[in-house]
Protein backbone atom coordinates (compact mmCIF):
# COMPACT_ATOMS: atom_id res chain seq x y z
CA UNK A 1 0.00 0.00 0.00
CA UNK A 2 2.93 2.35 0.82
CA UNK A 3 4.75 1.19 -2.34
CA UNK A 4 2.02 2.25 -4.34
CA UNK A 5 1.11 5.64 -2.58
CA UNK A 6 4.52 6.38 -3.07
CA UNK A 7 4.43 5.52 -7.14
CA UNK A 8 1.27 7.63 -7.21
CA UNK A 9 2.88 11.00 -5.46
CA UNK A 10 6.03 10.51 -8.30
CA UNK A 11 3.30 10.36 -11.28
CA UNK A 12 1.95 13.15 -9.98
CA UNK A 13 4.64 15.14 -9.05
CA UNK A 14 5.93 14.18 -12.80
CA UNK A 15 2.79 15.61 -14.38
CA UNK A 16 3.08 18.91 -12.30
CA UNK A 17 6.76 19.15 -13.38
CA UNK A 18 5.66 18.71 -17.18
CA UNK A 19 3.34 20.96 -17.09
CA UNK A 20 5.21 23.54 -16.10
CA UNK A 21 7.48 22.78 -18.42
CA UNK A 22 5.05 23.02 -21.08
CA UNK A 23 3.58 26.56 -19.75
CA UNK A 24 7.06 27.77 -19.19
CA UNK A 25 8.08 27.10 -22.99
CA UNK A 26 4.40 28.42 -24.31
CA UNK A 27 5.21 31.45 -22.31
CA UNK A 28 8.26 32.05 -23.77
CA UNK A 29 7.01 31.44 -26.97
CA UNK A 30 4.59 33.89 -26.77
CA UNK A 31 7.62 36.12 -24.84
CA UNK A 32 9.44 35.81 -28.26
CA UNK A 33 6.25 36.12 -31.15
CA UNK A 34 5.98 39.27 -28.85
CA UNK A 35 9.18 40.55 -29.09
CA UNK A 36 9.25 39.35 -33.49
CA UNK A 37 6.43 41.13 -33.82
CA UNK A 38 6.75 44.19 -32.25
CA UNK A 39 10.13 44.76 -34.05
CA UNK A 40 9.12 43.40 -37.24
CA UNK A 41 5.35 44.90 -38.15
CA UNK A 42 5.11 47.83 -40.69
CA UNK A 43 6.01 50.95 -39.21
CA UNK A 44 3.60 53.40 -38.66
CA UNK A 45 6.46 55.98 -37.94
CA UNK A 46 6.06 58.76 -40.48
CA UNK A 47 9.39 59.52 -40.13
CA UNK A 48 10.68 56.44 -41.83
CA UNK A 49 9.20 57.36 -45.56
CA UNK A 50 9.01 55.73 -48.87
CA UNK A 51 12.54 57.61 -50.52
CA UNK A 52 12.17 58.37 -54.20
CA UNK A 53 15.77 59.53 -55.69
CA UNK A 54 14.21 60.39 -59.69
CA UNK A 55 10.75 61.04 -61.07
CA UNK A 56 10.08 59.64 -64.40
CA UNK A 57 6.31 59.80 -64.49
CA UNK A 58 3.18 59.89 -62.70
CA UNK A 59 -0.65 58.49 -63.33
CA UNK A 60 -3.65 57.23 -60.77
CA UNK A 61 -5.04 53.82 -61.60
CA UNK A 62 -7.92 53.39 -63.84
CA UNK A 63 -9.68 52.57 -60.61
CA UNK A 64 -8.52 55.96 -58.67
CA UNK A 65 -7.37 54.53 -55.74
CA UNK A 66 -4.01 54.73 -55.93
CA UNK A 67 -1.71 57.28 -57.13
CA UNK A 68 1.73 55.82 -58.98
CA UNK A 69 4.87 57.40 -59.29
CA UNK A 70 7.67 55.80 -61.55
CA UNK A 71 11.61 56.54 -60.11
CA UNK A 72 15.18 54.51 -61.74
CA UNK A 73 14.22 51.87 -59.42
CA UNK A 74 10.64 51.03 -60.13
CA UNK A 75 7.16 52.00 -58.92
CA UNK A 76 6.30 54.09 -55.30
CA UNK A 77 2.24 54.35 -54.66
CA UNK A 78 0.49 56.06 -52.77
CA UNK A 79 -2.76 54.66 -51.19
CA UNK A 80 -5.25 55.73 -48.89
CA UNK A 81 -2.87 58.66 -47.25
CA UNK A 82 0.12 56.55 -47.22
CA UNK A 83 2.85 55.95 -49.09
CA UNK A 84 4.62 51.72 -50.21
CA UNK A 85 6.58 50.15 -52.29
CA UNK A 86 4.52 47.49 -54.65
CA UNK A 87 5.78 44.19 -54.86
CA UNK A 88 6.42 44.89 -58.95
CA UNK A 89 9.33 43.84 -61.14
CA UNK A 90 12.22 46.80 -60.75
CA UNK A 91 12.28 48.64 -64.19
CA UNK A 92 13.68 52.13 -64.65
CA UNK A 93 10.53 53.63 -66.57
CA UNK A 94 10.68 56.56 -68.82
CA UNK A 95 8.03 58.19 -70.72
CA UNK A 96 5.06 56.29 -68.28
CA UNK A 97 2.01 56.64 -69.68
CA UNK A 98 -1.08 55.42 -67.41
CA UNK A 99 -4.39 54.44 -70.04
CA UNK A 100 -7.72 53.00 -69.02
CA UNK A 101 -6.36 49.15 -69.10
CA UNK A 102 -2.84 49.31 -67.43
CA UNK A 103 0.04 51.45 -68.67
CA UNK A 104 2.33 52.05 -72.32
CA UNK A 105 5.93 52.67 -71.32
CA UNK A 106 9.63 52.78 -72.22
CA UNK A 107 13.09 52.67 -70.36
CA UNK A 108 15.41 50.77 -69.30
CA UNK A 109 15.03 46.88 -67.56
CA UNK A 110 15.74 46.14 -63.82
CA UNK A 111 19.31 44.83 -62.31
CA UNK A 112 17.34 41.10 -61.92
CA UNK A 113 14.90 41.78 -65.12
CA UNK A 114 16.10 39.10 -68.18
CA UNK A 115 14.33 42.22 -70.83
CA UNK A 116 16.68 43.84 -73.13
CA UNK A 117 17.81 47.00 -72.83
CA UNK A 118 16.56 49.45 -73.94
CA UNK A 119 13.26 48.64 -73.54
CA UNK A 120 11.56 50.29 -76.39
CA UNK A 121 8.48 50.60 -76.22
CA UNK A 122 6.29 48.48 -73.60
CA UNK A 123 2.57 47.73 -72.05
CA UNK A 124 1.01 46.31 -69.38
CA UNK A 125 -2.26 44.92 -68.91
CA UNK A 126 -2.06 43.75 -65.10
CA UNK A 127 -0.09 46.56 -63.22
CA UNK A 128 3.57 45.95 -64.05
CA UNK A 129 4.06 42.34 -63.50
CA UNK A 130 4.51 41.71 -67.10
CA UNK A 131 5.02 43.65 -69.52
CA UNK A 132 4.31 43.11 -73.89
CA UNK A 133 7.09 44.43 -76.22
CA UNK A 134 5.62 46.35 -78.92
CA UNK A 135 8.63 47.19 -80.66
CA UNK A 136 11.82 49.19 -80.67
CA UNK A 137 13.46 46.97 -77.98
CA UNK A 138 17.30 46.88 -77.94
CA UNK A 139 17.03 49.81 -80.19
CA UNK A 140 15.31 53.13 -78.27
CA UNK A 141 13.96 54.55 -75.26
CA UNK A 142 11.73 57.22 -75.38
CA UNK A 143 11.66 59.64 -72.97
CA UNK A 144 9.19 61.73 -74.71
CA UNK A 145 5.81 60.06 -74.96
CA UNK A 146 2.25 60.02 -74.32
CA UNK A 147 -0.44 58.06 -75.15
CA UNK A 148 -4.29 58.68 -75.08
CA UNK A 149 -6.08 57.17 -72.30
CA UNK A 150 -9.27 55.74 -73.95
CA UNK A 151 -7.99 55.48 -77.53
CA UNK A 152 -4.23 54.01 -76.71
CA UNK A 153 -2.95 56.31 -79.27
CA UNK A 154 0.65 56.74 -78.92
CA UNK A 155 3.10 59.76 -79.47
CA UNK A 156 6.54 59.49 -79.37
CA UNK A 157 8.88 62.11 -80.32
CA UNK A 158 12.24 60.28 -81.57
CA UNK A 159 15.51 61.65 -80.31
CA UNK A 160 17.02 59.61 -83.07
CA UNK A 161 16.82 57.32 -86.32
CA UNK A 162 16.05 54.15 -86.12
CA UNK A 163 14.91 51.35 -88.24
CA UNK A 164 11.01 52.48 -88.10
CA UNK A 165 11.52 56.42 -87.11
CA UNK A 166 13.13 59.33 -87.96
CA UNK A 167 13.68 61.75 -86.05
CA UNK A 168 10.84 64.16 -84.50
CA UNK A 169 7.58 63.43 -83.51
CA UNK A 170 5.76 60.24 -84.76
CA UNK A 171 2.53 58.66 -84.06
CA UNK A 172 0.59 54.93 -83.72
CA UNK A 173 -3.01 54.18 -83.60
CA UNK A 174 -2.75 50.54 -83.61
CA UNK A 175 -0.36 49.32 -80.82
CA UNK A 176 2.86 50.46 -82.72
CA UNK A 177 2.41 47.91 -85.87
CA UNK A 178 2.52 50.65 -88.02
CA UNK A 179 3.79 54.32 -87.85
CA UNK A 180 2.95 58.01 -89.13
CA UNK A 181 5.11 60.88 -89.13
CA UNK A 182 4.12 63.93 -87.66
CA UNK A 183 5.32 67.53 -89.59
CA UNK A 184 5.06 68.90 -85.96
CA UNK A 185 4.58 72.50 -88.07
CA UNK A 186 4.05 75.85 -85.59
CA UNK A 187 6.30 74.86 -82.59
CA UNK A 188 8.35 77.06 -80.96
CA UNK A 189 11.11 76.07 -78.39
CA UNK A 190 12.03 72.53 -77.25
CA UNK A 191 9.31 70.00 -76.25
CA UNK A 192 9.29 68.93 -73.01
CA UNK A 193 6.39 66.93 -72.60
CA UNK A 194 3.56 65.19 -74.97
CA UNK A 195 0.22 64.95 -73.60
CA UNK A 196 -2.41 62.87 -75.71
CA UNK A 197 -6.67 63.07 -75.96
CA UNK A 198 -8.14 60.53 -73.89
CA UNK A 199 -10.91 59.91 -76.52
CA UNK A 200 -9.89 62.00 -79.97
CA UNK A 201 -6.72 60.48 -80.82
CA UNK A 202 -6.05 63.25 -83.57
CA UNK A 203 -5.81 65.78 -80.41
CA UNK A 204 -1.94 65.89 -79.36
CA UNK A 205 -0.15 68.65 -77.19
CA UNK A 206 3.05 69.72 -76.37
CA UNK A 207 4.74 71.24 -73.80
CA UNK A 208 7.93 73.34 -74.49
CA UNK A 209 9.88 75.87 -73.50
CA UNK A 210 8.47 78.49 -75.70
CA UNK A 211 4.64 77.89 -74.46
CA UNK A 212 1.73 75.11 -74.87
CA UNK A 213 0.80 73.78 -78.28
CA UNK A 214 -2.28 71.69 -79.37
CA UNK A 215 -2.60 69.92 -82.74
CA UNK A 216 -5.92 68.31 -83.98
CA UNK A 217 -4.54 67.23 -87.18
CA UNK A 218 -2.51 64.21 -85.66
CA UNK A 219 0.95 66.59 -84.97
CA UNK A 220 0.92 68.07 -88.31
CA UNK A 221 0.16 71.31 -87.51
CA UNK A 222 0.08 73.07 -84.17
CA UNK A 223 -1.22 76.65 -82.70
CA UNK A 224 -0.13 77.96 -79.39
CA UNK A 225 -3.05 78.14 -77.14
CA UNK A 226 -1.30 80.14 -74.25
CA UNK A 227 0.45 82.84 -73.71
CA UNK A 228 2.46 81.54 -70.42
CA UNK A 229 6.48 80.54 -71.01
CA UNK A 230 7.48 78.28 -70.54
CA UNK A 231 5.17 74.87 -70.21
CA UNK A 232 7.11 72.47 -68.22
CA UNK A 233 3.96 69.94 -67.77
CA UNK A 234 0.16 69.25 -69.74
CA UNK A 235 -2.28 66.56 -69.08
CA UNK A 236 -5.51 66.34 -70.37
CA UNK A 237 -8.18 65.28 -67.88
CA UNK A 238 -10.28 61.78 -68.66
CA UNK A 239 -13.17 63.56 -69.41
CA UNK A 240 -11.28 65.46 -72.51
CA UNK A 241 -12.51 68.30 -71.57
CA UNK A 242 -9.83 70.52 -70.23
CA UNK A 243 -6.34 70.71 -70.75
CA UNK A 244 -3.93 71.46 -67.44
CA UNK A 245 -0.44 72.71 -67.55
CA UNK A 246 2.06 74.68 -66.22
CA UNK A 247 5.75 76.11 -65.08
CA UNK A 248 4.96 76.75 -61.42
CA UNK A 249 1.65 77.66 -61.51
CA UNK A 250 -1.27 75.40 -62.98
CA UNK A 251 -4.05 76.82 -65.67
CA UNK A 252 -6.85 75.01 -67.29
CA UNK A 253 -7.72 75.54 -70.81
CA UNK A 254 -11.31 74.58 -71.74
CA UNK A 255 -11.15 72.63 -74.96
CA UNK A 256 -15.08 73.69 -76.05
CA UNK A 257 -14.48 77.71 -75.15
CA UNK A 258 -10.58 77.62 -76.24
CA UNK A 259 -10.57 80.01 -72.46
CA UNK A 260 -7.89 79.35 -70.15
CA UNK A 261 -8.37 79.90 -66.48
CA UNK A 262 -5.72 80.62 -63.51
CA UNK A 263 -6.15 77.73 -60.44
CA UNK A 264 -4.82 77.54 -57.57
CA UNK A 265 -1.47 76.55 -57.59
CA UNK A 266 1.04 75.00 -54.38
CA UNK A 267 4.03 77.46 -53.94
CA UNK A 268 6.82 77.11 -56.14
CA UNK A 269 9.52 79.02 -56.60
CA UNK A 270 12.99 79.53 -57.66
CA UNK A 271 14.71 77.05 -60.03
CA UNK A 272 11.73 74.54 -59.29
CA UNK A 273 8.82 73.53 -61.69
CA UNK A 274 6.08 71.39 -62.35
CA UNK A 275 6.82 68.02 -63.75
CA UNK A 276 4.47 66.48 -64.04
CA UNK A 277 0.55 66.49 -63.64
CA UNK A 278 -1.93 63.57 -63.40
CA UNK A 279 -5.71 63.61 -62.98
CA UNK A 280 -7.67 60.94 -61.26
CA UNK A 281 -10.04 59.39 -63.39
CA UNK A 282 -12.71 58.53 -61.30
CA UNK A 283 -12.39 61.21 -58.24
CA UNK A 284 -11.01 64.42 -60.41
CA UNK A 285 -8.39 65.12 -58.05
CA UNK A 286 -5.47 66.19 -59.51
CA UNK A 287 -1.57 65.42 -58.48
CA UNK A 288 1.51 67.56 -59.17
CA UNK A 289 5.27 66.74 -58.99
CA UNK A 290 7.81 69.05 -59.47
CA UNK A 291 11.74 68.33 -60.64
CA UNK A 292 12.41 68.90 -56.86
CA UNK A 293 10.85 65.91 -56.12
CA UNK A 294 7.95 68.14 -54.49
CA UNK A 295 4.57 66.44 -54.79
CA UNK A 296 0.67 67.83 -54.33
CA UNK A 297 -2.68 66.78 -54.04
CA UNK A 298 -6.02 68.46 -53.92
CA UNK A 299 -9.42 67.05 -53.79
CA UNK A 300 -11.69 69.80 -53.13
CA UNK A 301 -11.77 71.16 -56.69
CA UNK A 302 -8.53 72.67 -56.56
CA UNK A 303 -9.56 74.94 -53.59
CA UNK A 304 -6.34 73.91 -51.45
CA UNK A 305 -3.48 71.73 -51.89
CA UNK A 306 -1.80 69.23 -49.91
CA UNK A 307 1.89 67.95 -49.96
CA UNK A 308 2.22 64.28 -49.84
CA UNK A 309 6.64 64.28 -50.81
CA UNK A 310 9.12 66.83 -50.51
CA UNK A 311 12.12 66.44 -51.98
CA UNK A 312 11.98 63.31 -52.45
CA UNK A 313 10.33 61.82 -49.71
CA UNK A 314 6.92 60.20 -49.31
CA UNK A 315 4.71 61.94 -46.15
CA UNK A 316 2.48 60.01 -44.86
CA UNK A 317 -0.84 61.31 -43.04
CA UNK A 318 -0.84 60.64 -39.11
CA UNK A 319 -3.09 58.05 -38.25
CA UNK A 320 -5.45 59.23 -35.34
Amino acid sequence: MTKKTSSNKQAKSKNLINRSVAISALALFVVLFSLWYFTNRPSTDNTQNVQFAHLHGMGFSSNGGQLFVTAHDGFRVYEKGRWLIPDLPINDYMGYSPTNSGFYSSGHPGPASKQINPLGLVKSTDGGQTLTALGFVGQSDFHLMGVGYETHAIYVLSPERNAILNVGLSYSLDDGKTWHQSQAGGVVGNILQIAVHPTKDNIVALATDGGLFLSTDYGQKFSQISNTIPVTSASFAPTGNHLFFGYQNVYAHDLMTGKTDALKSPTITGNDAIAYIAVNPISGEIAIATFSKDMYLSNDQIQSWKQIAQQGTGKNEVSG
